[in-house]
């Protein structure tokens, strides 16, 4: 993993690792989640992402999805929440970016959190005034992946079961 696609994921991690993941996986399973802004004003003219994510395993019911989407290079972005199997779209300036997508599976929740059934990431260039599909494949989740990218509450415990 290279360094920019490790701190990108730290980012995601941070965020997941506070009760922001809670809030993002009961929004997505409350409903339609409002869609997602570009939290950064566009200097570039706009180009649309469309955002899917293949996960290798087929799941049954509503299964949240956690996103990311950073400009390349950057330590911040912004974070939504989706349905597993659905498309969302979001206006951002053209350039290159990376997103990151986390499947959590809210009825497998213990006391550390919900269970983690999938991570991924991709790299995507948005070329201004056109629709750019964006697929980001999930995987299985391993320990040495999930130790490399800090994925622990403050006192140590995990912050998901895989």
């Amino acid at each position: 993993m290279d360094p920019h696609t490790g701190g990108a994921l730290a980012w995601l991690a941070q965020g997941a690792a506070s009760n922001l993941l809670d809030r993002l996986v009961d929004r997505a399973l409350d409903g339609s989640p409002p869609s997602p802004a570009w939290p950064h004003p566009a200097g570039a003219p706009a180009g649309t992402v469309e955002i899917s994510v293949r996960h290798h395993v087929s799941v049954k019911g509503r299964t949240p999805v956690i996103l990311t989407l950073q400009e390349d290079g950057s330590r911040t972005g912004t974070v939504f929440s989706v349905m597993l199997g659905h498309t969302t779209r979001i206006a951002v300036p053209g350039g290159r970016y990376f997103g990151a997508a986390m499947v959590v599976d809210p009825l497998r929740r213990t006391r550390s959190g919900p269970a983690l059934q999938g991570i991924g990431w991709s790299r995507l260039t948005v070329a201004a005034r056109r629709t750019s599909p964006f697929l980001i494949p999930v995987q299985r989740p391993t320990t040495p992946v999930l130790l490399q990218l800090g994925l622990r509450k403050a006192d140590g415990t995990p912050l998901f079961r895989i």
